[in-house]
């Protein structure tokens, strides 16, 4: 059997919301942004794999947010600075397993994040 392994994502976002999304994205979630030669996309890094996300003028019909799950060892500080920064994800019972939180970035993106 073949293994798989995620290489890279890419999401939409607002355009007129970069700033945001890449804070975002840098400190409240804790990624490492990368450069984009081109200078258009936000990147970061995932491990192994790269975040790729592309501006669009708006989100309608024909540009759907997207859905995206991580899973991170960082459940709980992500979970505290996500509250910090304003957000409130939708969580799983504390004794589930495994533990999963919802939350939209800034763009409407759904994120989901299991410890």
């Amino acid at each position: 059997m073949t293994s798989f392994s995620i290489e890279s994502v890419q999401l939409p976002f607002l355009s007129r919301r970069a700033e945001t999304v890449r804070d975002f994205y840098r400190r409240v979630i804790g990624l490492e942004e990368l450069a984009d030669a081109e200078g258009q996309r936000l990147l970061f890094s995932l491990g192994a794999a790269t975040l790729s996300l592309s501006p669009v003028a708006e989100v309608n019909r024909a540009v759907k947010p997207d859905y995206l799950a991580l899973k991170t060892p960082a459940y709980d500080d992500i979970l505290a600075r996500l509250r910090q920064a304003g957000h409130h994800p939708v969580c799983s019972l504390p004794d589930a397993l495994p533990r999963v939180m919802y939350v939209k970035d800034p763009s409407g993106n759904q994120l989901a994040f299991l410890g």
